[in-house]
């Protein structure tokens, strides 16, 4: 048995039914891309992705837009705007983290 033989034996075989769960919950960096740049400064591609600090994003923009009425809310829609533009430089990362997360998981289990 040559050496590359016994490197194709050595990976893991996915099977079909391990492929079509990879399919279902993997994540698309374009999708996220597109949440971050249209819903961003409500956190829609933190909740796509599944990180943490979505629920505050969205609770910052939703207490603020009401509050620019008042002129003191847009400090608030300043904040999660440029969080969102930060993060902008990180959604294509984390759905790769991610997807590589669901490939361990299907392949451990």
């Amino acid at each position: 048995m040559n050496a590359s033989a016994s490197l194709l034996n050595a990976q893991p075989v996915l099977d079909a039914q391990a492929m079509m769960r990879f399919e279902t919950e993997k994540k698309s960096d374009g999708v996220a891309l597109l949440l971050c740049w249209a819903l961003g400064i409500f956190g829609a591609h933190r909740f796509y992705l599944g990180r943490s600090h979505a629920v505050t994003m969205l609770v910052i923009s939703l207490v603020s837009i009401p509050l620019c009425f008042g002129l003191i809310g847009f400090g608030g829609i300043f904040a999660t705007s440029l969080w969102a533009i930060i993060d902008l430089f990180s959604v294509t990362r984390w759905a790769k983290e991610h997807n590589a997360a669901v490939l361990t998981k299907i392949g451990s289990g």
